[in-house]
């Protein structure tokens, strides 16, 4: 563990002691001023010292284990979320019987969410191209007894090819890992296939919504599930983390194929409200990327054929 301030290893016996008890508190709804201001100061400093892996509960019940350097496991372990607004979304927009497909899975926090609202006779296909992730993934769907989960080891891309992937080491199972950014090591060199041919014809047909999110290879990734564009149904609709500089070419790609685009604010603040921010928006004309981007310094894209759905 990397040097703490001394401030913090003084007050560590009061962040262990405390910390976990204000849990609760803090998956509790409302006192957003107030949980910010304990996280900012106590809770999230409090994270750094807890190095082994830890077992947390989601507000949905499925279980994730994993050290708190993870983004996913840090957020979950103090509210029992990630990403309000998106997972709001998904949970307004998936019913009993859905197929989700989740492109760029992680440890699969959005994958068990699906597995829980689509039910027994629905389906998830979880896609994570990293190794090390996917074991991780793997494990918590295997924890959680998802059997309504395919789960695949391979990264989507616009063709087949093995192609490197990289990491962020100095956190676990960050969303960093990425096929096209040289963002720290090489971790592995991986499978690629398009995702009209990772799918089978069955999960086309039926994806209900689809979300990916790949960290610099989004355009190759929605090239690669538009060549089964025509199988696709009416209503579906993807969402897609992009890059600014991609912006407009994610657009473009799917215009092509009669999608329109509308903008789903996605902070990372887990305090976020999901009553005014989670529902989709509409692009202003000439608007520039860096003006609808994230402070994460991302921008989330919603493309739906349907103008009813949006």
């Amino acid at each position: 563990m990397s040097a703490r301030p001394l401030f913090h290893r003084a007050l560590a016996p009061i962040f262990f002691a405390l910390v976990p008890r204000m849990r609760p508190l803090m998956r509790r709804p409302g006192m957003r001023a107030l949980k910010r201001w304990w996280y900012r100061c106590f809770a999230d400093p409090y994270t750094n010292f807890v190095e082994p892996p830890v077992r947390v509960v989601a507000m949905f019940g499925d279980v994730f284990e994993g050290r708190l350097s993870g983004v996913v496991q840090r957020s979950l372990f103090h509210f029992g979320l990630f990403e309000p607004n998106l997972t709001s979304f998904i949970s307004e927009r998936l019913r009993a019987g859905d197929t989700f497909i989740d492109v760029g899975a992680n440890v699969g926090y959005f994958t068990l969410l699906a597995s829980r609202l689509v039910g027994p006779e629905g389906q998830v296909v979880s896609i994570e191209a990293s190794p090390t992730t996917y074991a991780a993934l793997r494990k918590n769907i295997e924890a959680n007894d998802a059997t309504n989960v395919r789960s695949v080891n391979v990264a989507a891309f616009d063709c087949e090819a093995s192609v490197p992937i990289y990491y962020l080491p100095e956190e676990e199972f960050t969303s960093g890992a990425s096929l096209l950014r040289s963002i720290g090591p090489q971790e592995a060199i991986v499978s690629a296939k398009p995702l009209a041919s990772i799918l089978s014809a069955s999960e086309i047909s039926k994806a209900r919504l689809i979300k990916i999110d790949v960290e610099g290879a989004e355009e190759r990734v929605v090239a690669g599930l538009l060549q089964a564009e025509q199988h696709l149904r009416p209503d579906v609709e993807i969402v897609v983390e992009v890059l600014p500089e991609l912006f407009d070419a994610v657009r473009t790609r799917f215009a092509e194929y009669g999608f329109s685009a509308s903008i789903l604010d996605n902070p990372l603040d887990p305090l976020a409200d999901v009553n005014t921010c989670a529902r989709p928006r509409p692009i202003p004309p000439g608007v520039r990327p860096a003006e609808v981007a994230m402070s994460h310094g991302v921008i989330y894209l919603l493309f739906s054929r349907d103008p009813a759905l949006r």
